[in-house]
């Protein structure tokens, strides 16, 4: 989590939180604290940092940033297998809408799970990550102090490696992951619009 005096930003897992957390710890922006990278708080919900202690997000501006939901399947199939000790981990179950989940002790669940932890609503605006710097400006840079250089070139952290191929889902895997994530498929149109090119959901 990110956290201002007039806003916080929540750490969706797969979303360029790590590129996030550096681009606030270079600017280093008074009276704004990043969660380290190697601690599992960086991904606390309201309620569950609520919950911990005298913390409160009274009526701080929510953002979150939005990823395509193939998109986010497939990277975080590949983060778990290349740096969470699963080489193994199969595929069949993402082309069905599912992530491996640690957090719940080691069990597929549908994506949709994330925007139920984070409370994903009205309250939050997303920022899509394919246009981070765009999303910030609009959005973020206004609650920012005064002076505050716009976003441009974002550090690019964690991100799949270059000439790596990802796995492309069929017509009727994509029916079963829209089924599966009912509310990321909504979100998705919301924030993107129509699907802007064949393989994305409808």
């Amino acid at each position: 989590m990110i956290v201002a005096d007039s806003f916080l930003w929540l750490h969706l897992p797969k979303t360029g939180g790590t590129s996030m957390n550096r681009l606030f710890l270079d600017r280093a922006i008074p009276n704004i604290a990043v969660d380290p990278d190697d601690v599992p708080a960086k991904h606390d919900s309201v309620p569950l940092r609520e919950g911990r202690g005298d913390w409160r997000a009274g009526g701080r501006r929510r953002f979150i940033t939005a990823r395509r939901l193939t998109d986010w399947l497939v990277s975080d199939w590949q983060h778990k297998r290349r740096h969470m000790g699963l080489p193994d981990l199969d595929f069949a179950p993402v082309r069905s809408g599912l992530s491996y989940s640690l957090r719940l002790g080691g069990t597929w669940v549908a994506a949709d799970w994330w925007l139920q932890y984070f409370e994903v609503d009205a309250r939050v605006t997303a920022l899509r990550l394919e246009h981070l710097a765009t999303d910030l400006n609009r959005n973020l840079l206004p609650l920012l102090p005064a002076g505050t250089a716009a976003f441009s070139q974002l550090p690019r952290e964690n991100s799949r490696p270059a000439g790596s191929q990802a796995p492309s889902f069929t017509a009727a895997d994509l029916e079963r992951i829209a089924a599966a994530n009912p509310r990321w498929s909504a979100w998705e149109r919301q924030v993107y619009g129509p699907a802007e090119h064949p393989g994305q959901l409808p």
